[in-house]
């Protein structure tokens, strides 16, 4: 085994010299291509073929060096978190129809504050049946569980670890183009349930009133009334459902809403690709305790092409989400997420990408006065030495402001990791 080990690591290292091509050699973007989807066949990843299915395995393994461990605003305690990523996914190769796996896992291990150790996985089956040439049946089945980290906007200061929690569910969808329209419709389910948490006190912080399903229905219409330029309308209807009929409060968190959207999608000659949607969003809550919520919705996400190295994302959304708790301003029903998010992806060579992103997030509490605003600031790259080996590092700024002042926080996270794939 050791031998074997090490005649593959001297043949990946042997190939790193013919990596480093300047950036001017690349292959021009394909329409619709982002800088970090664009093919670099001496790069890529082979995988392992079995019949029809292509295997690709590979891992991650490094270091995380983090100056807030807890997420506190004063006190700060620093720590490394040795990481572990390993992933698979298997593709299907077939003429016709679609059918493929994956499966990942996150563990994190820190020097000093075990009880902040994690170990995150995920699972997923999808696949899609060609109907006809214009129309497709689509199914995923997803597994996963992870791991409220410390900055969490339900994540209490007095837990003695992370809250752990798991998803099942899946989704069903049905995709039909008649020349210019395109219509889709689409249906998903998921539970979600999580783990008590001890207290740092003592005695134990029940989780069981959050465990609940949440079911959606979605369609879909858009007609191509340019070439590359789809107008579309969206509708939503979604409802939650707890396993307890009232959490430890006595509330019935139970809940119905819907949205409607209309939009724009692009994909202009390759250069600009994405779409941007607004509407109105409703979220009515069971129990009249709880504040309803209604108001504008709106989202998209955009690809700029600025040259053939160089590519722009942004990003943004505005939407409702669950809380299961609001300290220090009372009872809220849910929390009102606005973001923003731009990103620069630049391929300085051709085994060398760099990228930086900025974010703006704002989540204001429906049913009391709490609102926090959350800047991110990232710098990164990856260095592919050759198809089997690889170097990834960023730093990552965050800093959370808060009208409630113990939910403020600011973290720098440093992180370098050594890839290998087959």
């Amino acid at each position: 085994m050791k031998t074997s080990t090490l005649s593959l690591l001297a043949l990946a290292l042997a190939s790193t010299g013919l990596t480093s091509l300047p950036a001017a050699a690349q292959d021009d973007l394909q329409r619709g291509e982002t800088v970090l989807e664009r093919r670099r066949p001496e790069l890529e990843q082979l995988g392992v073929r079995a019949g029809s299915f292509l295997f690709l395995p590979r891992v991650e393994a490094g270091a995380t060096y983090e100056t807030n461990v807890y997420a506190t605003r004063d006190n700060h305690e620093d720590d490394v978190i040795w990481t572990v990523r390993p992933r698979i996914d298997i593709k299907s190769d077939f003429a016709a129809h679609a059918l493929n796996f994956s499966a990942s896992a996150d563990t994190g291990r820190y020097s000093d504050h075990s009880g902040e150790n994690y170990t995150d996985y995920a699972a997923q089956a999808d696949g899609r049946y060609d109907v006809n040439k214009g129309g497709a049946l689509d199914a995923r089945l997803f597994h996963r569980r992870n791991h409220e980290g410390r900055g969490d906007i339900n994540s209490l200061q007095g837990y003695a670890e992370p809250v752990k929690y798991f998803t099942s569910g899946g989704e069903a969808g049905y995709t039909q183009r008649f020349n210019r329209l395109r219509a889709r419709v689409s249906g998903s389910a998921q539970y979600i349930t999580y783990d008590d948490v001890d207290l740092i006190g003592g005695g134990v912080a029940r989780q069981g009133d959050r465990d609940r399903w949440e079911y959606a229905t979605v369609g879909r219409v858009g007609y191509e009334f340019i070439e590359g330029y789809e107008a579309f309308i969206q509708g939503t209807y979604s409802w939650t459902r707890h396993k307890n009929d009232r959490d430890a409060f006595g509330l019935d968190r139970d809940s119905d809403g819907y949205e409607v959207v209309g939009g724009v999608a692009s994909e202009l000659t390759g250069l600009v690709t994405g779409e941007l949607f607004a509407g109105y969003l409703v979220r009515n809550y069971k129990d009249s305790r709880l504040e309803d919520f209604s108001g504008l919705s709106f989202g998209g996400r955009l690809n700029w092409a600025v040259t053939q190295l160089t590519g722009i994302s942004a990003t943004a959304s505005r939407q409702v989400r669950e809380t299961s708790s609001s300290p220090g301003f009372g009872t809220a029903s849910s929390y009102t997420r606005t973001l923003f998010a731009l990103g620069v992806d630049h391929e300085l060579l051709r085994s060398l990408v760099l990228n930086a992103r900025l974010q703006y997030r704002q989540d204001d509490f429906n049913g009391n006065d709490r609102n926090d605003k959350v800047y991110t600031a990232s710098i990164g790259g990856t260095y592919q030495m050759n198809r089997y080996l690889y170097l990834t590092s960023g730093y990552t700024y965050e800093k959370r402001n808060s009208n409630l002042s113990a939910a403020e926080y600011s973290d720098n996270l440093i992180y370098l990791r050594l890839g290998a794939q087959m």
